[in-house]
């Protein structure tokens, strides 16, 4: 809302402070542990570094059992606990203990069962606006905050014909976070009351599939499910990777629902789509991936930075390689204008297929807000072609492309400005793909596992148009999350540099002395912080489940690093060749895990989650514990005659992890996480040949 209404920067701001300040005063108590016991460092960073990993893998436990505003309790009574044991005086333990005292009372007067807030611009936030909407059901979990919304004005099924004769059954709001994830829908088992099932774009793959054996990957309010049951399926396999919503579909809305999570009648799995798809020997006639983020998110940019496993080349091949022969992977999107996440899905699925047979195993329809890709273990026959195309035409859908497909077929009903999708498939079937790519408008290259951001569509021709003298209308056309991050990154290397530079006279000394340290903390903290989440990334695709792997990872990175940092303080002096030769190891370890990625990936398939977590927290323990000797150390060289300067290395390495966070995306979605890391090795080798000189007076 900042591109339309400035004072929103005023929100922006007010975020950004009530981040700042817990960090800002949290960095000051560690800087001046550093400065006072300088004899000491070695030791305060181990505590430092593993009291944040163990940090990390506590909170995995809270959120099971804990909402927000718990867990917000639990961390003031942790930090408060932290002064009791800093209070040198009986006045300042008496004061921590009645700060720690009143924390309590402060939590049930202003917090206790207060409603989360929730964004105004958010759908539920405008669903609740519908006259007699009300929040029957709420739940805070590992994924976040799932609701449901009675109202009876709340219709969703965006994929459905203009042309069905069929009313829709009463429904209840499902939303995550506030976006919406669905609708359940009321069934009685009478399949009567669910005829408008047949009137939807991906019910396509079942005028083609004789009783499929189906697995819906992404079940939510079990909307798939039903039309699975609707086309009688044979047998019917979910995954959903959020188990607050099975659970509520499973109790509360149990009878609402028909109890179609029942596992009796369906196989329920509680996994990553695509991890189960890695991990499963099964086959299935049918595979669906359903469409379950809203469009107003998608719309506005929000998923640009965010990786997506399920949608990359990679992905979609193994997807194909769980086809049996002749099955189907039925993909839908949202339709924007112009198109963007539906043109990047087909040419993501043909750089998937072969080359030889992908112009006759695609078949792509649409209806006014929804393209839906069939893509076939085979190739479609002229029957089954007809059989689309009859499917269409009763159901006011449009074909986008089939084999042999004219442009006079497409464009019909819907219409948009042209027929993108079909310009779209015969420029990418002719070879002209590289052509194709550089001059649309919008970055629609196939999304890799090395590049895994489907939802990142920005080129700097849009940005052009939006700086032009007709500026606004380029707005909805921009994926702001990417922007932001831009807009994010310089402010943070400007205040970086003033507060970098800003205590140079107060410190002291000679200006040539400063400049080593400057470089060795800054590429520490940038190394660091790259190597960390291009691993992280790495690591999530052999644990494939979000929460547990951003915990098991960073928390393993975090406590590894601190034990580098307490074996380096037990060998006494940290001379340049014990520094040397904990960076070489970093960078021989860093260069073997690349290049055995997809091998450590095909090997960890096999184990359960509980021993593949296991398993790549040992696996970190090599690289990570090198990485914890070369910062405190460099610390611990300034001692003595350079003890200035410890807290403005503090800072400096403070200030380039932060940026790097930023610039790790940045440069990920433009050469990907392998040039990420190779960075990385980089900064750890020049750190090496700088360490030498950061202790000269």
């Amino acid at each position: 809302m900042i591109i339309w209404q400035p004072r929103e920067t005023l929100n922006l701001l007010y975020i950004s402070l009530a981040m700042f300040i817990p960090f800002f005063f949290g960095a000051v108590c560690i800087g001046l542990s550093f400065s006072v016991c300088p004899d000491n460092i070695h030791k305060i960073y181990f505590s430092n570094m593993t009291g944040s990993g163990i940090g990390s893998l506590l909170i995995l436990l809270t959120v099971f059992h804990l909402g927000p505003y718990e867990i917000i309790l639990i961390i003031s009574i942790i930090t408060v606990c932290a002064t009791l044991t800093a209070a040198t005086s009986r006045t300042r333990t008496v004061v921590s203990a009645i700060i720690l005292i009143v924390i309590v009372p402060l939590y049930f007067i202003l917090l206790h069962d207060k409603p989360v807030y929730m964004s105004k611009f958010k759908d539920l936030s405008i669903a609740r606006n519908h006259m007699g909407a009300e929040i029957e059901a709420e739940t805070f979990g590992p994924l976040g905050l799932v609701t449901v919304l009675e109202s009876p004005a709340y219709h969703y099924l965006p994929d459905l014909s203009l042309n069905c004769p069929f009313e829709l059954p009463k429904q209840k709001g499902l939303f995550l976070n506030g976006n919406s994830a669905g609708a359940i829908n009321r069934f009685t088992g009478d399949m009567e009351d669910i005829r408008f099932m047949d009137y939807r774009t991906t019910s396509l793959p079942y005028k083609l599939l004789n009783d499929p054996d189906v697995l819906i990957i992404g079940g939510g309010a079990g909307t798939e499910i039903l039309n699975a049951k609707y086309h009688t399926a044979k047998d019917i396999s979910v995954v959903e990777l959020n188990a607050d919503i099975i659970r509520l579909m499973q109790v509360e809305y149990r009878h609402f629902s028909g109890d179609i999570y029942n596992p009796e009648r369906c196989r329920i799995f509680v996994e990553d789509g695509r991890g189960f798809l890695q991990n499963t020997k099964r086959r299935f006639d049918l595979i669906q991936i359903s469409l379950l983020e809203s469009m107003e998110s998608a719309s506005a940019g929000v998923y640009s930075l965010n990786e997506n496993y399920l949608f990359t080349t990679e992905s979609l091949k193994i997807c194909l390689n769980r086809l049996n022969p002749g099955g189907i992977l039925n993909i839908s999107r949202w339709i924007k204008n112009p198109p963007r996440d539906c043109i990047k899905l087909l040419a993501t699925a043909i750089s998937a297929l072969d080359a030889k047979n992908a112009p006759r195993s695609i078949i792509m329809i649409r209806s006014w807000q929804t393209a839906t890709l069939l893509i076939k273990e085979g190739v479609f026959s002229r029957e089954e072609i007809e059989t689309a195309k009859k499917f269409c035409k009763s159901r006011l859908f449009d074909l986008c492309y089939y084999p042999g497909i004219k442009e006079e077929e497409t464009n019909i009903v819907n219409r948009l400005d042209e027929s993108y999708f079909f310009l779209a498939a015969t420029r990418l079937f002719s070879g002209e793909g590289e052509n194709f790519y550089n001059e649309y408008p919008f970055y629609i290259r196939p999304a890799t596992d090395d590049m895994p951001f489907f939802a990142h569509f920005f080129k700097l021709v849009v940005l052009k148009k939006y700086l032009g003298p007709y500026g606004r209308i380029a707005i909805p056309l921009i994926d702001w999350g990417y922007i932001l991050v831009w807009i994010a990154l310089c402010i943070l290397v400007l205040l970086s540099l003033i507060l970098i530079l800003a205590p140079i006279k107060l410190i002291g000394g000679s200006p040539r002395g400063k400049m080593p340290v400057f470089i060795y903390f800054g590429s520490l903290g940038l190394a660091y912080m790259f190597l960390e989440m291009s691993f992280l990334q790495q690591f999530i695709r052999y644990l494939y489940d979000p929460v547990f792997s951003a915990s098991v990872v960073i928390g393993s990175f975090l406590i590894y690093s601190g034990i580098g940092s307490l074996i380096a303080g037990r060998i006494g002096t940290v001379r340049p060749k014990h520094v040397f030769f904990a960076i070489a190891f970093i960078v021989t370890v860093g260069i073997i895990y690349m290049k055995s990625d997809q091998l450590l990936q095909n090997t960890l398939s096999g184990f359960s989650l509980w021993m593949r977590m296991l398993i790549c927290s040992l696996l970190i323990a090599p690289l990570a514990v090198p990485m914890g000797i070369p910062f405190p150390s460099g610390l611990s060289r300034l001692t003595g005659n350079r003890e200035g300067l410890i807290p403005w290395a503090w800072g400096i390495n403070g200030f380039f992890s932060v940026i790097g966070a930023s610039a790790t995306v940045l440069i990920a979605i433009e050469w990907g996480f392998k040039s990420v890391v190779l960075s990385a090795l980089a900064l750890y080798i020049l750190s090496a040949v700088i360490y030498r000189r950061i202790g000269r007076g």
